[in-house]
């Protein structure tokens, strides 16, 4: 489908493609991993035709049709959810449009080449018009947005009401909706509750196109992924396998090629020593000589360079507080008609380790915005004493000032005791030399998650709230961070969808339902298999005969497809069988008249005579073998109506 040819892009001095060279096929699922700012997105953008590169080819099929999710875009705020994924049908529109326009050209056409070429590009339109599945979108439309959370009056809801998740939600409807033969997706569960992302887990893994995915989510990638792909210092690793296996494969592969350069570099210099003794003596020279040439030519092993850099994220000590850290009692909350809490109670004591799960919509944010005093309720937040907070928001990347600097930021952030720890806080996020003078408007969105979490680390507290902290971050930098949320000696309440990274994590999970707060003394794992049974709650369930119907259309998909390859194939050689007659009877034509000339030689006449023969043996067979392949055309034409 896509072939990449020496691609080459350089961000400054720095090359961030460096000619990569690879293959998109029809049936690829990939996983395009790397850590943040080696150049997953823009790499993403380039295979979408929306991203200038400086050298290379990227190679795409004419009828080739992308669908490309960005971790951010621009929406058209005055479109219901509903409407956006509508838009997904606007090429069964260009395909009637095409189809008809095609059909006409057809009936034109006056050259054989030209009605090969044109009975192509209609067969392609067919099959896409069925595989989009036009026909019965407002089905389609409301599965989709149902499965993705949407609920009610939320899908006719114009998008300026929306928050950005939920607008990424709806685009990312519309995207599945046009049944892409590629589709590229760059972090496409973070804005996904947990529900919603095992529902998009099944739907991909059943999906009728190739994938390229960016997720830093390691559970998702390895249930979704047969091959990794991993950008680094502008070099690019292909590997047929799925992340967990990739991890370990690299691994051995690093390990052996590190044995293997160590006995290269012993033969070296054994081989030197040999040239040092012997290169003196007359009678051993030519020997000598010809290690020197063994050696010039020898191909010398080079270890692959390991991104080494890690983030080094260590709490300080938490200042001692009360034994009960946080009491919420008899919390209610309402947005107009819509209840979120109601009489809600929960208590957080010293040293526990939180996270608070459950569907988009439930109220895990409007909670923490309620301890932090950020939202209005009715009932009573209280903390205990000498509780220091800090607060991490979704949006906290965002609500950096984008004009200061990185050190400027982080030391606005510091505690006056902390300041002359600054840059070295810094460094330890891996902000280090030029970067601190870097401003923050030109940050991507891993390295200013890594700021902010930075500048939560600049003064003391006790009690960590943090709500989607992941958001942004690459696999590596989330162990770092789960690894020191671990051995965190303070307390913490967190708000995450990712499964791997609250494995482990929390024993005690605050799962919201039904405008209550419902203690879970387990682990995420063990939760999400308690809930399965009961998904479908809040985002619509996913029950069998859904399945069975999706399941029963992606076949149906596949016949068409096959049918339509079927019939192109016999159209062909239908076609091939016309040139072949016509061909015969032309031949057959100037014969007869040659033979019926007369005054030629009676050998040569009767020769003609014997070819015409042949002729008429061969027209009869061609005839019948276009008789027959033109009944198997208009049987298939027939049964796929």
């Amino acid at each position: 489908m896509i072939t990449v040819t020496d691609l080459y892009l350089h961000f400054g001095q720095r090359a961030l493609f460096d000619k990569f060279n690879f293959f998109i096929g029809s049936d690829d699922r990939i996983g395009l991993v790397g850590r943040n700012g080696a150049g997953k997105s823009t790499l993403l953008k380039a295979l979408a035709g929306l991203q200038a590169v400086d050298g290379g080819h990227i190679g795409k099929p004419r009828e080739l049709t992308i669908g490309y999710l960005p971790q951010e875009m621009a929406h058209n705020l005055e479109l219901t959810p509903w409407q956006v994924a509508e838009l997904a049908f606007a090429e069964a529109r260009t395909l009637n449009a095409s189809i008809d326009r095609i059909t006409a050209d057809l009936e034109r056409c006056t050259s054989d080449e030209e009605a090969m070429e044109l009975a192509t590009l209609l067969a392609h339109a067919h099959e896409r018009l069925n595989a989009i599945g036009a026909a019965d979108h407002d089905m389609q439309v409301e599965r989709m947005l149902v499965g993705l959370g949407f609920v009610g009056e939320d899908m006719h809801r114009v998008m300026r009401e929306l928050s950005g998740g939920w607008r990424m939600r709806a685009e990312l409807a519309r995207i599945l909706l046009m049944q892409p033969d590629l589709l590229l997706l760059d972090e496409p569960t973070n804005h996904l509750d947990l529900p919603a992302i095992q529902w998009l887990e099944d739907l991909l893994r059943t999906y009728p196109a190739a994938i390229v995915l960016i997720s830093h989510d390691k559970a998702f990638l390895d249930r979704l992924t047969t091959r990794t792909i991993e950008v680094s210092n502008g070099k690019l690793i292909d590997r047929k396998v799925s992340w967990s296996k990739y991890v370990e494969l690299r691994k051995v592969e690093r390990e052996q090629q590190m044995a293997a350069a160590k006995d290269q570099q012993k033969y070296i210099e054994k081989t030197q020593e040999l040239i040092s003794k012997y290169r003196a003596k007359a009678s051993k020279a030519a020997f000598a000589q010809s290690l020197i040439t063994k050696l010039e030519n020898l191909d010398r092993i080079e270890v692959e360079d390991e991104d080494l850099r890690k983030l080094l994220v260590k709490f300080p000590p938490a200042p001692a507080s009360g034994k009960l850290v946080c009491e919420v009692r008899g919390v209610s909350k309402a947005y107009g008609q819509k209840r979120i809490f109601q009489n809600a109670e929960l208590t957080i004591a010293k040293g526990e380790h939180l996270a608070l799960v459950g569907a988009n919509g439930t109220g895990k944010s409007t909670l923490v915005r309620m301890i932090m005093g950020e939202e209005p309720f009715e009932g009573e937040v209280r903390l205990g004493h000498n509780v220091i907070i800090g607060y991490y928001a979704q949006d906290m990347p965002e609500r950096m000032e984008p004009r200061r600097t990185v050190l400027e930021t982080a030391e606005d952030a510091a505690s006056e005791e902390n300041r002359p720890r600054v840059r070295a806080m810094l460094g330890a996020f891996l902000f280090s030399g030029e970067d601190v003078d870097k401003k923050v408007k030109v940050l991507s969105g891993g390295e200013r998650a890594r700021l902010a979490l930075c500048c939560m680390l600049l003064k003391p507290l006790n009690f960590l709230i943090l709500d989607e902290p992941t958001h942004h971050l690459d696999i590596q930098s989330k162990d770092v961070l789960k690894e020191a949320l671990k051995s965190y000696d303070g307390t913490f309440l967190l708000v995450s969808h990712d499964r791997d990274f609250l494995h482990g994590l929390t024993s005690r999970l605050l799962e919201l339902d039904h405008f209550r707060i419902r203690d879970q003394h387990m682990d995420i794992l063990e939760l999400i298999e308690r809930r399965k049974a009961l998904q479908g709650a809040d985002i619509g369930k996913s029950s069998a005969r859904v399945k069975e119907d999706k399941a029963a259309r992606t076949n149906d998909q596949r016949d068409r497809r096959d049918r339509d390859k079927e019939r192109r194939r016999l159209q062909g050689q239908v076609e091939k069988a016309e040139k072949r007659l016509a061909d015969l009877e032309r031949e057959e034509k100037d014969l007869q008249q040659q033979v019926m000339k007369g005054g030629q030689p009676a050998e040569q006449v009767q020769k003609g005579y014997e070819r015409l023969g042949q002729l008429a043996q061969q027209i009869a067979e061609s005839m019948e073998e276009w008789e027959r392949l033109s009944a198997e055309l208009d049987a298939l034409v027939a049964a796929g109506e």
